[in-house]
């Protein structure tokens, strides 16, 4: 089974119902691969779910749920620093590198996505990652 972590603003995405990465998450809702979370990403979401785009306390608390519900919370231990200035996006490469995940899956271009791989993980956007899925065979 497939070792996924998400970066927030794929799981924002999928959250507000953007076609692929609504389909990578519902990958591992449905239990076809397995997702991997930190408590700073879910608090990331929360934070941007109630700061940008202003959903009301209960909806937060939903989206927080199904996604301790559907991945597997691990805390990373490592600490990096690859991309300089952004601890943010350190805390995302080092929760995917605490998972030994297959894929970190990123919308951000501007600096997750330029890596191309940390380690041995290839860093691919929602759309690579289904490309390339559709060549796969995924129970």
């Amino acid at each position: 089974m497939l070792k996924l972590v998400l970066d927030t603003n794929v799981i924002i995405s999928a959250i507000n119902f953007d076609a692929k990465p609504e389909l990578i998450v519902r990958l591992i809702t449905s239990k076809r691969a397995k997702g991997y979370i930190s408590r700073f990403i879910i608090a990331e979401v929360c934070s941007t779910l109630r700061n940008k785009f202003k959903f009301s306390p209960e909806k937060i608390d939903r989206a927080e749920n199904i996604l301790l519900n559907n991945f597997v919370l691990i805390e990373p231990e490592i600490i990096i620093n690859i991309i300089k200035n952004c601890s943010a996006d350190n805390k995302i490469l080092a929760c995917a590198l605490a998972a030994k995940a297959d894929y970190l899956i990123s919308g951000d271009k501007k600096h997750i996505l330029l890596l191309k791989k940390i380690k041995n993980i290839p860093i691919l956007s929602p759309e690579q990652f289904l490309r390339l899925l559709a060549y796969k065979d995924v129970p």
